[in-house]
């Protein structure tokens, strides 16, 4: 296995498996990291409508991090740590990054 993808797989276990704190794994890599991603991808997107590339292909491009994003709200309703602000917050965050 490679370094990347056990840095991978380390990087999603810990999350999964509730080893990373609940603020942290809600403010950083919920909030801040995701939010970041998703911008980044939905201008991507964007960019890539204006330039008249195929619908399928930049529709495709915007809706691939919803899997990602899935799995860090999962991970945020799994973490034993977290409390209501981060399960309400987290499902608000998957929300505005749905309708964005």
């Amino acid at each position: 296995m490679s370094a990347t993808k056990r840095s991978l797989s380390i990087y999603l276990n810990s999350r999964w498996n509730g080893q990373r704190s609940a603020p942290g794994l809600f403010w950083w890599d919920l909030t801040v990291v995701g939010t970041l991603i998703n911008g980044v991808l939905g201008l991507a997107s964007l960019l890539l409508l204006a330039k008249g590339v195929d619908g399928f292909v930049w529709l495709a491009f915007h809706l691939m991090l919803i899997p990602y994003n899935l799995f860090l709200v999962l991970s945020v309703h799994r973490n034993t740590e977290s409390n209501l602000i981060h399960r309400g917050g987290s499902i608000a965050w998957l929300a505005c990054t749905l309708l964005v």
